[in-house]
């Protein structure tokens, strides 16, 4: 049986919100990163505290899992409709009753001829014309190896549609820590893709100023890079062509501003230094700049929005 998240945090399914707390806390600090616990240990610690502590959320979780009053009392019952062998079989026994039975054959009440009584072999009623019908086909039970294999599918094809699943824990932690693991994945891999792509768009060389705009423009979403490719044709080429203007960028620092799984804001520091003949000396600027980033289809990280302050 897969552990719920009262057993992950060692309470009863019936505990109450203070009960819970208590026992997160004791959780959190004996499995604390860097005090003798990992980051996924602390990090399910606290999503099973997060379901259990919102009424709504623990519902949910307690009928999905089975814990709830209606799954506890059991499955209600229902009358199914007859089979087909079941209504040959009552009928069968409803005709049995208005015969006679002598020596394991049945006589028909009513004579077919009516000169004497007709007997026709037990278990076969009169067809038309008096004469005996086919034999009822026998109910034959489903062998328990098919009932248990039928079981088994079933329960394939329902955890396919729920989505991943972790052995040794319920279905409503796997989610939590599959989205878990898609917000931690993003968090990471977009920053990285920014200070790749800023290094890339915030710099240019009058010498190539075309090659270096299609390049900046790889790291682009589509939306996006028709409106920088715009703005740098009517904007950057001209004044970078008139003043011989060259500029490097070098990232010097990033965050996370916000994220989903799906879209991250990152905040960069950027230095920016720039030659030109408008002036004797490089100039050097420390910018902060937003990028806002977009996950592609192929998994990748795309710039969506850049943002000056």
């Amino acid at each position: 049986m897969n552990p719920t998240l009262y057993d992950i945090l060692g309470v009863a399914p019936d505990a109450s919100a203070g009960q819970i707390k208590r026992a997160w806390r004791d959780a959190a600090e004996r499995f604390e990163p860097g005090s003798g616990g990992s980051a996924a240990q602390f990090r399910l610690f606290n999503e099973a505290a997060e379901t259990l502590l919102d009424p709504e959320r623990r519902q949910e979780y307690d009928a999905q899992a089975g814990l709830s009053p209606t799954a506890a009392a059991g499955p209600a019952t229902r009358t199914l409709p007859a089979t087909s062998t079941q209504r040959t079989a009552t009928a069968a026994t409803t005709s049995a009753r208005d015969a006679t039975v002598t020596d394991g054959t049945a006589t028909d009440a009513t004579p077919a001829d009516g000169t004497g009584v007709r007997t026709v072999p037990a278990g076969r009623p009169a067809a038309a014309g008096g004469e005996p019908g086919p034999a009822p086909a026998p109910g034959r039970a489903v062998p328990w190896p098919v009932l248990l294999g039928l079981a088994v599918l079933a329960a394939v094809l329902v955890a396919l549609a729920a989505g991943p699943f972790i052995p040794g824990m319920g279905l409503a932690a796997t989610r939590q820590v599959v989205a878990q693991d898609g917000l931690d994945e993003a968090r990471r891999a977009a920053p990285a893709a920014a200070e790749r792509a800023a290094e890339a768009i915030l710099a240019y060389d009058y010498r190539s100023l075309e090659a270096d705009r299609d390049a900046a423009a790889d790291f682009m979403t589509d939306d996006y890079r028709k409106d920088y490719l715009d703005t740098f044709d009517s904007t950057v080429i001209e004044g970078a062509e008139k003043l011989k203007a060259k500029v490097t960028a070098q990232v010097r620092a990033s965050g996370v501003s916000l994220a989903t799984e799906d879209r991250v804001q990152v905040l960069l520091f950027v230095d920016q230094v720039t030659t030109s003949t408008a002036n004797d000396e490089p100039q050097t600027a420390l910018n902060r700049v937003m990028f806002t980033m977009q996950k592609a289809r192929d998994g990748s990280w795309l710039v969506d929005d850049i943002t000056s302050y």
